[in-house]
């Protein structure tokens, strides 16, 4: 994103990477990382935000909800991402606070 200004009251969400397992997992290993990766879900990192923001910014973790279902999806230089709105973000964490 070197070369990119994201416009407006966007922010630019890192998407979890969900690690692939060449082992086939019991029920219950598979629900615990199924618990992981919603943690990782309701935790979204912020990696860019439009010039128009002003309550988010670049590393705070955040909480969209259900607005994550209408972010758009977007391809970085292999990465991918989603765009969402400033005002989708209904929990921001900061760091330092727990998790």
């Amino acid at each position: 994103m070197k070369n990119a200004l994201l416009k407006g009251k966007r922010i630019l969400i890192e998407k979890p990477v969900r690690k692939e397992s060449a082992v086939i997992l019991g029920e219950d290993v598979q629900a615990g990382l199924d618990a992981d990766m919603m943690k990782q879900w309701s935790r979204l990192k912020v990696v860019a935000v439009g010039d128009e923001c002003t309550s988010v910014k670049v590393g705070d973790h955040v909480y969209i909800g259900s607005a994550l279902a209408n972010c758009e999806v977007v391809d970085i230089e292999g990465s991918v991402f989603f765009i969402a709105y400033e005002s989708n973000v209904a929990i921001i964490w900061q760091d330092g606070e727990e998790k």
